[in-house]
């Protein structure tokens, strides 16, 4: 069973922002995470994220870069992107 995938325009905009070569890995996870959104495998970390949002939030660590998503229904929401720079750099 394949989810489909939504992102949102923050999302967008930072991916845009990213070398070919960031942005290419972020595709190639992304192409995994439809078909298994929510267990890690080799190469892809996935947590979920603290709080108490509804659906909760999950986050996919691509080394340095963050990908935040939720889950709704059978449509993964991607609805940011981001570079770790810092220790406590999430937000």
């Amino acid at each position: 069973m394949s989810f489909s995938l939504k992102m949102l325009r923050p999302a967008k905009k930072e991916l845009d922002k990213m070398n070919k070569e960031q942005a290419q890995k972020i595709y190639n996870h992304i192409a995994q995470l439809k078909r298994e959104p929510f267990r890690p495998s080799p190469g892809m970390n996935i947590d979920k994220v603290a709080g108490k949002q509804k659906p909760p939030a999950y986050r996919l660590k691509i080394g340095r870069i963050r990908v935040e998503y939720f889950v709704d229904g059978r449509v993964i929401v991607i609805f940011n992107i981001f570079m770790k720079k810092r220790k406590s750099d999430y937000r």
